[in-house]
């Protein structure tokens, strides 16, 4: 018995893949204009065998690490700082907030702007696409560690930064990997549309390039590929380190 909830989970994507697939394949039937998902799936086969398409995907890979590990490190940093230090709070609570707010797309033109159609620009508009939900996550992890918490803590001694960096962040890590999660999602819509925006070579580039011809099916290949890749992503790294830390720390 207890094998059937698993194999229902196993099983549900498989059937909303299906679904989602029959119902391409008869939109494709009723619209003639419309690629079949057989068609674009053997583009997109094609296309993964080009070397220019592959370095172009190695291009958008480097970029998305590089910005990614940028978010991490700016945005875990200043959440922390918004969350411990009331001062800091003050000054730039409503600036993560503000940042977040603001969709990656439109950092792009202040990124050309500043340094203009390069790679840095790129990796700029990631980090600003991104790191605002970290903040947020991060200062809010901090400020929702439940009060038993915080009185057991403090009935054992815990004070000042002790008290802090072991009590207050591991009760806030949940929260840190979760707003992780949502940047990833964040950045990677921001790498495409920095890289539509400049001369950038990589996969938002190519797409842009594509849409210019008016090809609908190597269109569509593009943006499957660009979906499966962020859901891929999500699933196999995220998606995990956030259930392994929720039953860490006994939320799931």
């Amino acid at each position: 018995m207890r094998l059937l909830p698993k194999r229902a989970t196993f099983l549900r994507p498989l059937q909303a893949v299906a679904f989602l697939l029959g119902l391409w394949w008869l939109t494709a039937v009723l619209v003639p204009s419309w690629p079949s998902p057989w068609r674009v799936a053997a583009i997109l086969g094609g296309s993964l065998s080009d070397p220019a398409f592959q370095t172009a995907l190695a291009g958008s890979a480097r970029r998305m690490v590089i910005g990614y590990a940028l978010v991490m490190v700016v945005g875990i940093g200043f959440g922390l700082l918004i969350g411990r230090i009331p001062l800091v709070d003050q000054v730039l609570g409503s600036f993560a907030v503000a940042v977040h707010a603001i969709p990656g797309a439109a950092w792009v033109p202040l990124a050309i702007l500043w340094f203009g159609m390069t790679e840095r620009a790129v990796v700029f508009t990631i980090l600003l696409g991104a790191a605002g939900i970290v903040m947020v996550e991060t200062d809010a992890g901090i400020r929702e560690v439940p009060p038993l918490i915080r009185r057991a803590a403090q009935t054992l001694g815990a004070r000042g930064v002790r008290y802090f960096w072991f009590v207050v962040v591991p009760a806030a890590t949940p929260k840190v990997v979760n707003g992780l999660r949502l940047a990833w999602a964040f950045g990677w819509r921001a790498l495409m549309a920095g890289e539509l925006l400049t001369s950038v070579s990589g996969l938002g580039q190519r797409l842009n390039a594509v849409a210019k011809t008016g090809a609908l099916d190597q269109l569509l290949a593009f943006m499957l590929l660009i979906a499966l890749i962020g859901v891929a992503v999500d699933g196999l790294i995220f998606k995990r380190l956030e259930h392994a830390v929720r039953v860490r720390w006994g939320l799931a």
